[in-house]
């Protein structure tokens, strides 16, 4: 990905009236309640797929990717039989981890946070924020409604067969409640379309609607469903769009990766924070995982320092993680860095929903103390606060 394409916008300002914005947020609300209706059964009848109606399209670990058989004409069918546009494609499974480091994982309200989910998630190429209506809050660090562009790279870009596709949609992302008060997260991605936003002459704009859903099925197992349509317009080669978007939807294996790389992140800044006031503490010359001094480091050798908790780690202990970072000169950055196993393993069990609060609450002061006064976005989010609910689904904090 290169920097020009997640550092400038293609696109004028878009100034929503607070009319346009509740529009939108009903129609995010309908859209999520009626996905979330039709997708509840799934999780009751212990996850079995019709073969009848899908098609495997795509399996990695423990996830499946489904397209809809042409031939399917049941009353449910999300595919139109007499459309020439590609099928729609469901993606179930089971994937380690848990419910929040995903949804830390999943939520990414502003072009920082995107581009580095992306460079984790590997999901889009380019993309960009177009007007923000809800942004995560300390009490609900996982609940935004954002509106966004990104563009996906198409096999063959370069020659003049086929050119990216690009999206203008709706991103949505929270938790709704059974009424055995049972959570899943959602996260809600869905085309709109305004006239201010102009087709771009090197891509071609087209249309989806997505919709997944993340259950804690156990402990340490999160249950997925992910349904939707990607309809990528114009006259694109069915045979080079098809493996495009099924392997889109393979994205959740690696949300919760995302979120312990952010979490590992947060860490790591503290630290380095902290160093910077207090300076930082003796590393010791013991390895902090099994407590040996290696010999290597008389002869001149460099020794790894884990960059959480700045304490010596040997070689055959140390653990290095790529991590993304957004530069001063906003630059994305992927660098290996050393970690003992220990800081390892506290950031795994740490919270991710205190470490989203937290950083919220920094970043709002950040922002004051920039501008003077309190962000005018939040302000304006807080204006949408009636709540939705249909037969015991109950939607927290969408509006």
């Amino acid at each position: 990905m290169t920097r020009e394409r997640f550092t400038i916008n293609p696109f004028p300002a878009l100034s929503l009236s607070g009319e346009e914005k509740a529009q939108l947020l009903q129609l995010g609300r309908t859209l999520i309640q009626a996905n979330f209706e039709r997708d509840v059964p799934f999780f009751k009848n212990g996850r079995k797929v019709d073969f009848k109606r899908w098609k495997l399209a795509r399996e990695r670990e423990n996830m499946n990717v489904y397209t809809e058989r042409p031939e399917y004409k049941g009353p449910d069918a999300l595919s139109d039989p007499n459309s020439s546009k590609l099928p729609a494609i469901l993606s179930v499974g089971r994937v380690p981890g848990n419910l929040d480091d995903m949804m830390y994982g999943i939520v990414n309200p502003t072009l920082e946070e995107m581009r580095i989910k992306a460079s984790y998630v590997h999901d889009f190429s380019g993309a960009a924020v177009l007007s923000t209506i809800v942004e995560p809050t300390a009490d609900d660090p996982f609940t935004s409604v954002v509106v966004k562009w990104m563009e996906m790279d198409i096999p063959l870009r370069m020659t003049n067969i086929v050119q990216n596709r690009d999206y203008v949609y709706l991103e949505c992302t929270g938790f709704v409640y059974l009424p055995n008060g049972e959570r899943a997260g959602y996260h809600f991605l869905h085309s709109v379309d305004f006239p201010q936003i102009n087709h771009l002459s090197d891509r071609v704009r087209g249309d989806l609607s997505i919709c997944g859903f993340f259950r804690q099925l156990a402990p340490h197992v999160i249950d997925v469903c992910k349904t939707g349509l990607m309809d990528p317009a114009g006259d694109m080669i069915r045979l080079l769009a098809v493996p495009v978007m099924t392997e889109a939807f393979m994205s959740p294996l690696r949300y919760v990766y995302c979120g312990q790389m952010r979490k590992l992140t947060w860490k790591m800044e503290k630290s380095h924070a902290e160093a910077r006031l207090h300076g930082a503490p003796n590393p010791g010359t013991a390895c902090a995982t099994c407590l040996k001094t290696p010999s290597g480091w008389s002869f001149g050798k460099d020794k790894n320092i884990c960059k959480c908790c700045f304490r010596v780690v040997c070689s055959g202990c140390r653990i290095k993680k790529k991590i993304s970072l957004v530069t001063a000169d906003l630059e994305l950055a992927q660098r290996k860095i050393t970690f003992c196993a220990g800081c390892l393993a506290t950031v795994s069990a740490s919270s991710a929903v205190e470490i989203a609060c937290a950083q919220i609450m920094e970043n709002s002061r950040k922002s004051r103390y920039v501008v003077g006064a309190p962000s005018s976005i939040s302000s304006s989010a807080s204006c949408y606060t009636t709540s939705s609910s249909s037969e015991g689904l109950s939607f927290h904090s969408l509006s």
